[in-house]
């Protein structure tokens, strides 16, 4: 009976030992030690799995050493993949593959590492990106806020808009749509104060990482404005001035045709440049916010000038919902007679968020 409890006890440490060496491992440098599987390292944080405290994400400099029992699939600077179990060795990385044996590398020659599942994931994504179908890959927002008076003062404001986008690694559709609507009734007459629809959309080409050419098509409706419809088709070329986790900036520029009907009567047509920006930034985990800028300066009559510049700042209350304060401005240096040069729109509401996690 005695000798039965000692094979057990030994059995159940030699296992117990196993499943500890087995397991993937990671030592920060003041001599901390996490275990569990290893799920991947993208940009300077490497993420682990553990069975006691859930996923774990370390700072990728405070790591000491790696020990891996599962494959990984690591990329390195210079594009090589290599994939196999990983150990860490004088400071390098020693990795054990099937075809070439040990290879080392430097460890700040690593991008990504991805374990087999991550691997898979990163694959059927890289896949869907570079051959979607069209209902594939959109993401997008739309916008709602309404303000209601009574009383000595009887006004009321609805506004709304839209945006979409699909973005591939060839090119990427924008299409868009705002619309606001206010009424004042305090005379006992209800007037109209503000009325517009703006939609439209862009296609972008990507010639490479940096630029881009561009066509676009936007339209206008503005009642106090007189406006009875603007179109402006125009094309041109841009720069991805920058591209990281937290920032987005676009800069463009080119060419445009412009063609206005009044309510006056009053038909026009005229040439113009097209000179832009488009930035996205997030503040913070809950906080982002995105600008638009874009200047008309008239070809064909100098002097005149047109500009649109729109912005907003979001709150995410959950992964879908956030709360939205929008400003935009549509300025015309030239308007008909009776209506201003400048448009001014402060919005705030709910903003609702759909498709694939926006950035």
């Amino acid at each position: 009976m005695k000798k039965i409890t000692t094979m057990a006890l030994s059995f159940i440490l030699t296992f117990g030992s196993s499943s500890l060496v087995l397991a993937d491992q990671i030592t920060l440098k003041n001599g901390d030690r996490i275990t569990g599987k290893i799920v991947k390292k993208d940009g300077d944080k490497i993420v682990i799995e553990t069975e006691s405290a859930g996923v774990i994400a370390v700072l990728w400099a405070a790591v000491d050493k790696v020990a891996s029992d599962a494959p990984l699939n690591l990329e390195l600077a210079d594009g090589q993949t290599i994939k196999g179990t990983v150990a860490t060795v004088d400071s390098r990385l020693e990795v054990e593959t099937i075809d070439a044996g040990k290879v080392v590398v430097e460890r700040e020659k690593v991008t990504t590492a991805r374990n087999e599942a991550e691997q898979a994931k990163f694959i059927a994504e890289r896949d869907r990106m570079l051959n979607p179908s069209f209902g594939d890959l959109w993401t997008g927002s739309a916008d709602v806020g309404y303000s209601l008076t009574t009383g000595n003062s009887k006004t009321q404001a609805f506004t709304a808009g839209i945006r979409a986008a699909r973005e591939t690694v060839k090119d990427k559709i924008t299409v868009y749509a705002n619309a606001v609507q206010a009424s004042n009734s305090t005379t006992g007459v209800s007037v109209t104060t503000a009325k517009a629809l703006w939609f439209g959309g862009r296609y972008d080409y990507n010639i490479n990482r940096k630029l881009f050419v561009f066509g676009s098509g936007d339209f206008e409706i503005d009642s106090p404005q007189l406006l009875d419809l603007r179109m402006v088709f125009g094309g041109g070329i841009g720069y991805r001035a920058i591209r990281n986790e937290r920032t987005q900036l676009d800069l463009f520029g080119g060419a445009a045709y412009n063609r206005e009907y009044f309510q006056t009567g009053l038909k026009r047509s005229s040439a113009e440049l097209t000179i832009g920006n488009e930035l996205k930034h997030r503040l913070n985990k809950r906080m982002k916010v995105s600008q638009r800028f874009v200047g008309y300066p008239n070809l064909s009559e100098f002097g005149r000038f047109r500009a649109q510049f729109d912005a907003s700042l979001l709150t995410d209350i959950n992964g879908w919902l956030g709360w939205h304060i929008t400003v935009a401005d549509r300025f015309n240096s030239d308007p008909v007679l009776g209506a201003e040069k400048n448009d001014l729109l402060l919005s705030t509401g709910l903003r609702v968020n759909f498709g694939r996690a926006n950035k």
